[in-house]
Order: C-alpha cells, then sequence, then structure tokens
C-alpha cells in the first residue's frame, strides 16, 4: 500500500491537486475511489472514525445490519472489503495520523491520499508514507495562474499591477483564483484600480491580524464579499451561521428565509465568484477559510437576524428528521413538536432507504447542531431533536453520538423544567448505557424515566422504561425482578393497545419465568408472543420469540423441538436478511446441537455464527471461538452446556 501526504496551508490547492490527480489516474484504479472531508482545521468537530467508517462500509455496499459496533471491527472489516481490490482512497483536510490510521486499508493495490496543513511527520515515520509539500506559487506561477482567468492581454498589459495583486494575494492559489475572477469580470477597469481596491482593504484587515498570510487571505474574501450585491452578501454572512461547511439548497433556503428559486440565484451568485462550490445538484460547500471567514461576517448581522435565521435552520432540521424518522421506523411513537410555520418546508420521504441517505449525508451537521443548540437558546428542538435521530443512531450502533445527544437534550429539558423531554432522555440514556454493559447506570435512568412517566401520566413512557427495565434484570440473570417489571409493563401496553410492544415483553417476561424454571408459563407467554408478531407481521419479533421459544423448550428436556424451531428462527430471520441476529439464532443453534450431544453440526454452526460476528462483533467472535476450542478439547462426554 502506497500512502502520500500533501502538505500545505490552507488554499494552497492540496485538495484540488488530490482531486484533480485522481481524476486522471482513475484508470488505474478499476474497483473505484473513496473520498472523505474529514474537517481537521474547521471551526466545528470533525466526523468520528467512526462515521467516516460507516461512510466507507456502505460506499462499499455493506447493509445497515451487518456495520460492526466497535471501531475496531469496522475498521477490519474496510479492511477485508478492500482485500485483492483496486481502491483509490482520499483522506482530505486531515489533523492528526490518529484520525488517518483506522482509515488506511493495508492492501497493496490500493492508494491513499491525505492531504493536510500539518506535515504529518508521524505517518511519514512510522507508516512510510511519502510527503508531497506544497508551498505557495512562484511570482512566475502566480502570473501564469492569473493570467489563465484574466486573459493574457491584460496582464501583459499591466504586468507590474498584476505582480503586485499577486504579491497582496501571498501567492495562494485560492487566493489568486477569487481576486482573478473579480478582475475578469469587469473587463472596463485596470488591473491597477482592483489593486488599489485590495491594499486599502489589506489595510483596515492588518489592524485586525498579524499574520501577513491570514492577513492577505482575508484581504482578497473581504474585498470580493464587500463587492457583492447586498442579498448575496446577506446570504453570505447567514451561511456562516451553519455548523458545516457543506449544505444543501433546501436547508439554505430555511436558513436564509426567502423562497427557493431566490435561493438558487444567491448560491450561484456565490459559486460564480468563487465564494462557494456546487460539489452536486442543489448541493454545496465552503473551503474551510471561508467557511471560517463567513462566519466571521455572520457578526455583521443584526442579533434579531441571527437569531431568527438560527431558529429557521432549527426548524428546518427538526421537522425534516421527523418527517425521516417515521419514513425510516413508522411503528415510532410520536414525538410531540408544534406545527412549522407556514414558511418552513422540511423535505419528505418516500421510503426507509431514502431516509437513511438523508440521515447518513446529515449525520454530523444533526449531532453538531444538537451540541450547539443551548448555546444557541434552542433548548426545545435540543431536546426534540435528539429523539427525532435516535433510532438511525441506534441501527448504526454509534453508541458515543447517542449518548451525547441525549445528554445535551436531558439538560436543554431540565433547563425548561420539560418533564417530558426529561423523560425521554432519561429513557434512551438507559438503552444506551444497557447497550455498552453499564447496566446498574442504566437501571437508575430507566427508574428515573418511569418516575417522571408516572407524575406527568405519560403512560407509553412508564411502559417503555419499565420494559426496559425488565430486560436489563434479564441481562444481569435478576429473573425475579426481570419479571416483576415486564408484568407491569405489558400491563400498560395491554391498557393502551400496543402490540408490537406487547410481544417484546412477553417475550422478556418469558425469559424470566424460564431462568426462575417456571417453564409452562414462560412457554405460553412466549407462545403468545409470537401470535401478536405473526398476525403484525413483524419479522424480527416473530424470530426473536421463536429464538426464546426453543430455550424454553431445551429446559423442558424437549431438544428435538427445540432445535427445530431455533432452525425455524434461523430460516426466518435469514431470509429477513440481518445478518447479526443471524449469527445471534446460529450461535443458540449450536449451544442445542452441542448440549443435545451433536458436535460437529454444532462446529457447523459456530463456524458460520463466527464469519459474522468477526466482522460485526469482537466480543461475541471471542466467545464463538472459546466454545470451539473446548469442543475440540472436550471428551465426547464433556459438551459445553446451554448459553442464551
Amino acid at each position: 500500500m502506497a500512502i502520500f501526504a500533501i502538505a500545505g496551508t490552507g488554499g494552497v490547492g492540496k485538495t484540488s491537486l488530490a482531486l484533480q490527480w485522481a481524476h486522471r489516474v482513475r484508470h488505474r484504479f478499476p474497483d473505484g475511489q473513496l473520498w472523505v472531508n474529514l474537517h481537521g482545521y474547521d471551526s466545528g468537530p470533525p466526523p468520528s472514525t467512526d462515521q467516516v467508517l460507516d461512510s466507507f462500509l456502505t460506499e462499499l455496499g455493506t447493509e445497515a445490519d451487518r456495520i460492526p459496533h466497535t471501531t475496531d471491527a469496522k475498521a477490519a472489516l474496510f479492511r477485508s472489503l478492500l482485500a485483492g481490490h483496486r481502491i483509490l482512497i482520499v483522506l482530505d483536510n486531515a489533523a492528526t495520523p490518529e484520525q488517518i490510521r483506522p482509515l488506511l486499508p493495508g492492501e497493496p493495490g490500493c492508494l491513499v491520499m491525505v492531504t493536510s496543513r500539518s506535515r504529518l511527520s508521524g505517518l511519514v515515520a512510522r507508516d512510510g508514507a511519502h510527503r508531497i509539500s506544497l508551498d505557495i506559487l512562484t511570482p512566475a506561477e502566480s502570473h501564469t495562474l492569473l493570467a489563465g482567468i484574466i486573459g493574457p492581454a491584460r496582464t501583459h498589459r499591466e504586468p507590474e499591477a498584476a505582480a503586485q495583486l499577486a504579491h497582496h494575494c501571498a501567492h495562494l492559489p485560492l487566493a489568486l483564483c477569487i481576486a482573478a475572477e473579480r478582475v475578469a469580470a469587469r473587463p472596463h477597469l485596470t488591473i491597477t484600480e482592483f489593486v488599489h481596491d485590495l491594499m486599502t482593504e489589506h489595510q483596515r484587515l492588518n489592524e485586525l491580524a498579524t499574520d501577513d498570510e491570514t492577513t492577505a487571505v482575508r484581504s482578497v474574501f473581504s474585498w470580493s464579499y464587500h463587492a457583492l450585491p447586498e442579498q448575496a452578501a446577506r446570504a453570505f454572512r447567514l451561511l456562516g451561521l451553519h455548523p458545516a461547511t457543506a449544505i444543501g439548497l433546501a436547508a439554505a433556503t430555511a436558513l436564509i428565509g426567502i423562497p427557493r428559486a431566490a435561493t438558487r440565484h444567491l448560491m450561484d451568485t456565490l459559486v460564480g465568484v468563487h465564494l462557494l462550490a456546487e460539489t452536486t445538484a442543489e448541493h454545496y460547500q465552503f473551503h474551510d477559510l471561508l467557511r471560517d471567514y463567513a462566519a466571521e461576517c455572520a457578526a455583521d448581522e443584526s442579533v434579531t437576524s441571527r437569531s431568527a435565521a438560527t431558529s429557521r435552520l432549527y426548524t428546518w432540521y427538526l421537522h425534516t428528521a421527523h418527517a425521516a424518522l417515521y419514513a425510516y421506523y413508522p411503528q415510532h411513537p410520536e414525538v410531540p413538536l408544534d406545527p412549522p410555520p407556514a414558511t418552513c418546508h422540511p423535505l419528505a420521504f418516500t421510503d426507509r432507504q431514502h431516509a437513511r441517505t438523508w440521515f447518513t449525508a446529515e449525520h454530523t451537521t444533526l449531532v453538531t447542531l444538537v451540541r450547539q443548540a443551548p448555546a444557541a437558546g434552542q433548548h426545545t428542538v435540543g431536546w426534540q431533536l435528539p429523539n427525532a435521530i435516535d433510532c438511525y443512531l441506534a441501527t448504526i450502533h454509534h453508541r458515543v453520538d447517542r449518548e451525547a445527544v441525549h445528554r445535551i437534550g436531558l439538560a436543554c429539558a431540565q433547563h425548561l423544567d420539560h418533564h417530558l423531554g426529561q423523560q425521554w432522555a432519561y429513557g434512551h440514556l438507559g438503552e444506551t448505557l444497557q447497550s455498552t454493559r453499564r447496566h446498574e447506570e442504566a437501571i437508575d435512568h430507566f427508574q428515573r424515566g418511569a418516575e417522571i412517566a408516572r407524575q406527568i401520566s405519560h403512560v407509553f413512557g412508564e411502559g417503555a422504561c419499565l420494559g426496559d427495565l425488565g430486560q436489563t434484570y434479564n441481562e444481569l440473570g435478576r429473573y425475579a425482578e426481570a419479571a416483576d417489571h415486564s408484568r407491569q409493563a405489558l400491563d400498560i401496553y395491554r391498557s393502551i393497545g400496543h402490540q408490537r410492544n406487547q410481544g417484546v415483553t412477553l417475550n422478556s417476561l418469558g425469559r424470566a419465568l424460564n431462568g426462575l424454571g417456571r417453564h409452562e408459563q414462560a412457554l405460553v407467554h412466549i407462545q403468545e408472543a409470537l401470535e401478536i408478531a405473526s398476525r403484525i407481521g413483524d419479522v424480527g419479533l416473530q424470530s426473536l420469540s421463536l429464538q426464546r421459544l426453543a430455550w424454553v423448550l431445551q429446559q423442558m428436556g424437549r431438544t428435538d423441538e427445540a432445535i427445530t424451531t431455533m432452525q425455524e428462527a434461523a430460516h426466518l430471520v435469514r431470509s429477513f436478511d440481518v445478518d447479526y441476529h443471524y449469527a445471534e439464532v446460529l450461535r443458540d443453534l449450536g449451544d442445542l446441537q452441542a448440549t443435545a450431544g451433536a458436535p460437529e453440526r454444532a462446529a457447523r454452526v459456530w463456524q458460520e455464527a463466527l464469519a459474522t460476528f468477526n466482522d460485526l462483533e469482537p466480543d461475541e467472535a471471542a466467545a464463538i471461538r472459546q466454545r470451539l476450542d473446548t469442543l475440540n478439547r472436550a471428551e465426547p462426554d464433556e459438551q459445553p452446556g446451554p448459553g442464551g
């Protein structure tokens, strides 16, 4: 594997070089190219390694249910998918080697191109990267660039003015391109007149900054910004309030607060003077230096204007995420929102995949909006938006972001003394803590959530927290408490007619009763769960019910029936194409077959489960390997006992 690191200051052309070269050599990489902006020097937080790997794995065709939970497992799957392939990977705008290393393929047929303002010495020394350092342009190169945009006739007529223009642009390609485009658009004025204007602007900014290079670039930005028509200048300022460098037309329309067609015209104006780039249809991106400058310019807006624009942006993202949630998971209980104002036009979603694509594209922006909500005074959206994105974060197993947004959501709800918001936050935080095996913390959060739900008579919320407590106690082997809480949750769900959660809770109650040795009662409850699942067509709930039923049958000594039932669960979940759950069922099937004295069959299904767990969950993979090792060492009468 070859790694090339292009280093240089902001605006020197690192990204342009990498992308142009990647375009030229794409025929050498027939299996494709991967590109990501790591936002190493943006004012906002960079994407996490998990987010980048999720994006890469999705682009490589990995279904959501096959994406592992842990960073190490995701990186391992990423490397395995690249094995034997020739792919070019461009890691743009990196800050540190630590951002890069989990994204290295380790495959000799692949090439990695990294751009960074840092010299990335650690990547060179430890990982063998070849560094290419880009310097600012020479005067002759600057003149060639200016002549190519302004026209050779004008630059040859005023060579000294052209040289001064290059000097005041610090010979940086980004600044030179912006300045040259402005000169080219006004053929009736001389380059000398433009230089005079730029020198005046440079002197103004020189009082605000001491770094010559920064001042020079900001001079060019400011010079071009002040030449914009007023509405375009306002749009530029307001775009500086957006938390990311990339923005879609619909979000920009909400932020600027004018009709869509007018917004498109203003965005085209900014693109035309290189203050913004159009990356795909209706999607735009700032250079990170320009994003910082736009954020500075946002201070020129009145407090009232900034507040109104921020409110419009948060409202649009909240209602769009809300629409995406119900396309992604129609069974989700209603998140209470005020109706959007007539001027807010959130996106609509056709199906689950459409919603997932939007969530994936906006992941970083959505999490950043939640993080910034308290400082922006958006406390209501601060607790509502985490609920709208929770199902997506749970599905992709992004536990770090999930915990972070719900902790902020809880703080926002507490700031408003909003009890329902607090109840939701405690429940989702408990689920996140449970998924990371922090069971005692999870119990505390579920108990708090249940207490608040009782105080405000939020029946569904109380049922959800009680049901989650039942599942957590089951995980801890505290079956009496699990049964008690599951019964309470079941009574609530029956009273409000929520069938799916009745099925989930009946399974949890059956598991608890099985653990207490009350197998006949467990069988009745799980069979009822299976009937509900079949009636409402929930394949995941059906397979879970069959899985639980098999273990009860095994405990009752009906091993052959248990194995047949577990095989039915495996067939059902396989048809639903949910790899992680399929691997869990195979694990349990192997346990049953080992108990029944069929070690060879057990080994076969464990090997199949191991192939999935290797990609998705290292801890489970280790447990399967231990089962196989035990099987290999055991005498015929020493087979391992049941798990599950």
